[in-house]
């Protein structure tokens, strides 16, 4: 056994050596703004490697100005003359000086916000522009608000589109699935129109997870699926005590007041002060066993376990695979 361990460690070491030998890269040029610009070894040029991961990503060596040049996101940068969108010159018409990145993702100059059309731009070889104007877009005032909106001092956009659904003035972000002005609370999923929930009270809500809500009645969430059964509304869950909402690790399960529910159903027979999510869709109380929010006939609470070595659940007497015994213990 120990010389095994010698030898992994002799073995890991001569890898790591290998591997830095060939390294290409010096150190990273700005590592809070990105993970893909370096410069080379020697210190006198610049590597792009998307995630600094050249071996299975590959690298670019870019001809910048040194001594200009200034990383502005993960994929952004630019020099005295020229901008860059990963490894190549941005041959939009742009303002140099003033290109900034917002937030990391946000291209704009002091005259526009622009919006990247291809991902895959630097890889081409044509005069093709990669990158657009964001008509109508005020680059002065113009800030993002997250990945899907946006807000200047005339417009709220969404995924880069005038949103006229909501109210300039009062529009807000609750969290990653749910945003509000002072007529009501939306949901919003990537391509799909905004989602009014009629029963919430914008004046109350406020974020409990990064997909769930609450106003000072009901708790909210998106459900696209039960099962293979297409839902695709917002769940309304009503409480009494807002101190007695609670989550666990998997979000398919929720506790509010003395009640457990699995995507929106009550967990019938759970026993909420006792009830402790396992893993993999498996959860137990002091009673029973469940998966998907379904009691595990003749399962053994006391033993049941999920073993992190053979990735297998079982108890005292079987093993189960998605809440079914497969096979009697030995």
């Amino acid at each position: 056994m120990i010389i095994a361990a010698i030898l992994l460690i002799i073995g890991s070491l001569f890898i790591y050596g290998v591997y830095r030998f060939f390294n290409p890269f010096g150190k990273a040029v700005n590592k809070e703004l990105s993970d893909s610009y370096y410069y080379t070894r020697d210190g006198e040029g610049i590597i792009y490697s998307p995630m600094g991961n050249w071996f299975s990503l590959g690298k670019d060596e870019m001809q910048v100005d040194l001594a200009t040049f200034q990383v502005l996101g993960r994929d952004y940068a630019k020099d005295k003359q020229y901008a860059y969108f990963k490894s190549r010159i941005i041959n939009s018409p742009i303002d140099v000086p003033s290109f900034q990145v917002k937030a990391g993702f946000v291209p704009m100059d002091k005259n526009h916000v622009y919006i990247l059309t291809d991902d895959l731009y630097y890889l081409h070889d044509s005069d093709e522009e990669g990158f657009k104007i964001l008509e109508g877009a005020d680059a002065e005032t113009y800030e993002p608000l997250g990945y899907d909106f946006a807000k200047d001092k005339n417009f709220i956009y969404r995924n880069n589109q005038i949103c006229t659904e909501v109210d300039h003035g009062s529009f807000e972000i609750i969290n990653d699935q749910f945003c509000k002005d002072k007529n009501g609370v939306y949901h919003y999923y990537y391509g799909k129109p905004l989602l009014k929930v009629e029963e919430a009270n914008p004046a109350k809500v406020i974020s409990l997870t990064s997909s769930h809500i609450r106003d000072d009645q009901n708790v909210y969430f998106y459900l696209s699926h039960r099962g293979f059964e297409n839902i695709d509304k917002v769940i309304i869950l009503p409480f009494q005590d807002s101190e007695q909402i609670s989550f666990f690790e998997d979000h398919s399960l929720l506790k509010i007041d003395n009640q457990i529910f699995y995507e929106g159903l009550i967990i019938e027979g759970a026993d909420a002060s006792t009830f402790k999510d396992i893993e993999y869709g498996y959860a137990k109380d002091v009673n029973h066993v469940f998966f998907h929010g379904k009691i595990i006939e003749g399962a053994d609470v006391n033993t049941f376990k999920y073993n992190d070595v053979n990735y297998t659940f079982s108890d005292k007497n079987h093993i189960y695979e998605a809440g079914e015994v497969v096979k009697k213990k030995n």
